[in-house]
Order: C-alpha cells, then structure tokens, then sequence
C-alpha cells in the first residue's frame, strides 16, 4: 500500500544528499543540500520515521545513511513512499 504523503523540498535534498553512497553527519547534510541546520534536522527527522534513513555512530558522531526505501522513495521524485 501506498501512501500519499509527499516529501518536502528539504526531505528530497537531504536524501539526494545522500544517495550516492554517502554517510554524513548533520552538518554536512546542511552544507551539501545548502539547508539551514534547523531545515535540516526537521527532514532528518521526518525521513527517520518514515525508515528512509538510519543513523549510524562514526567516531562518536552520529550520522546519516539512506536505505534501500529511501533509494526508492527518491527515485520516484518523494511522490510515494511505501
């Protein structure tokens, strides 16, 4: 089933951010999809939820990966998600 909610323009920068393998912390998830730390942290946190990333611990840092769902989620442009 699929729902209908889309991803916002924050949400799709920060998954674009990370779809080519990367994994990234906050930071440098603001720097490279050229959010605002708050703008970032929210989409962080609404693609968590919906399972489209997962944190992991790097050095004593959290970070930022995107799943497989996420992949899939992107490439229809955030329209969808499962």
């Amino acid at each position: 089933m699929y729902s209908t909610t889309r991803l916002d323009q924050a949400q799709v920068a920060v998954l674009a951010s990370l779809a080519p393998g990367g994994v990234l912390s906050v930071e440098c998830l603001a720097r490279t999809a050229e959010l605002t730390m708050w703008r970032t942290r929210n989409a962080v946190s609404k693609l968590r939820s919906r399972g489209l990333i997962v944190g992991r611990q790097r050095g004593g840092r959290g970070t930022w990966e995107i799943t497989d769902r996420g992949r899939r989620t992107l490439s229809t442009r955030g329209r969808y998600y499962r």
